[in-house]
């Protein structure tokens, strides 16, 4: 899965990921982390035969045969997805992180504007991999057990959340973070003399919310532990699901793809195809 992402030095850059079993190896956010090498030109590697199991999913529902393959694999692809909400909102908070330890050059209004776009983006990925509804043709989301949260987590979620729908997805006059969030707005009366009235407004800027910032930070770990191993559930189903079902060879070649194709590149192709069941992958590739 891509995600066109900048750095600090504004170089566009793409996150991708792969879950290819029930188990995962470990690293700095809890998945490998690699920078990919690029392969000279025209040398393109023999990379494995790869089936879209979406498509699959899509074609066996189509056909109303083998649903309980086809909701395995579709559950399978939501939770992954949901991770990499997850993991893309924890390199968002590292990069705040670089941001707010000394001034950039381009100076402080600039950096506002950063600070708070990144932020906004981090809630809101963090509420739809735990909270939104899915309506038909949506991903929808892995939500969070209650029972599996402390009172706490139980109260960071619900503000999370809340700001999301309060002050980002919608601007509630009366919730307790409503659409002050981002930019506090007025509208007032000034007398102009004795009698005489104008009508004015004006909004200010609020910047970084640190108090939202330090919830996302105790929230996401949370979050992110719940819904990974929840993805590692749903890959094992999958898996059992397709050993029970066992598709014919000339039904998964229906829905082979070009690797390089499909994936957007040689660099991201070896990535994803390289691990071994259950290996998790997460590398930076320069966008095309």
């Amino acid at each position: 899965m891509g995600y066109g992402f900048p750095t600090l030095s504004c170089t566009p850059l793409t996150l991708s990921r792969s879950r290819l079993g029930g188990r995962r190896r470990l690293g700095r956010h809890g998945a490998r982390s690699t920078m990919a090498k690029k392969s000279p030109p025209g040398d393109v590697p023999n990379l494995h035969v790869t089936i879209d199991l979406l498509a699959l999913a899509a074609a066996l529902e189509r056909r109303g045969g083998k649903r309980k393959l086809a909701g395995a694999l579709r559950n399978a692809w939501r939770a992954q997805s949901c991770v990499a909400d997850l993991r893309q909102a924890e390199v968002i908070c590292e990069t705040l992180d670089q941001l707010t330890d000394g001034l950039p050059t381009f100076g402080l209004p600039l950096l506002l504007n950063i600070q708070s776009c990144l932020l906004s983006t981090a809630i809101l990925l963090y509420a739809r991999a735990t909270s939104t509804g899915g309506s038909q043709g949506e991903r929808g989301s892995v939500q969070l057990p209650p029972s599996k949260l402390t009172p706490r987590q139980r109260e960071d979620h619900k503000t999370l959340v809340g700001i999301r729908n309060g002050a980002l997805g919608h601007v509630q006059t009366d919730a307790s973070l409503a659409g002050d969030f981002w930019h506090r707005d007025y509208l007032f009366a000034k007398r102009v003399q004795p009698g005489t009235w104008g009508v004015a407004s004006g909004s200010t800027s609020i910047g970084l919310h640190f108090e939202a910032m330090a919830i996302l930070r105790r929230q996401l770990p949370v979050a992110l532990g719940i819904i990974a191993a929840r993805s590692r559930e749903r890959i094992d189903e999958a898996m059992q699901a397709l050993d029970e079902t066992h598709p014919s060879e000339a039904t998964m070649l229906r829905h082979q793809v070009d690797p390089v194709t499909w994936f957007g590149s040689v660099e991201t192709a070896q990535t994803m195809l390289a691990g071994g069941p259950g290996d998790e992958s997460s590398t930076w590739l320069p966008l095309r």
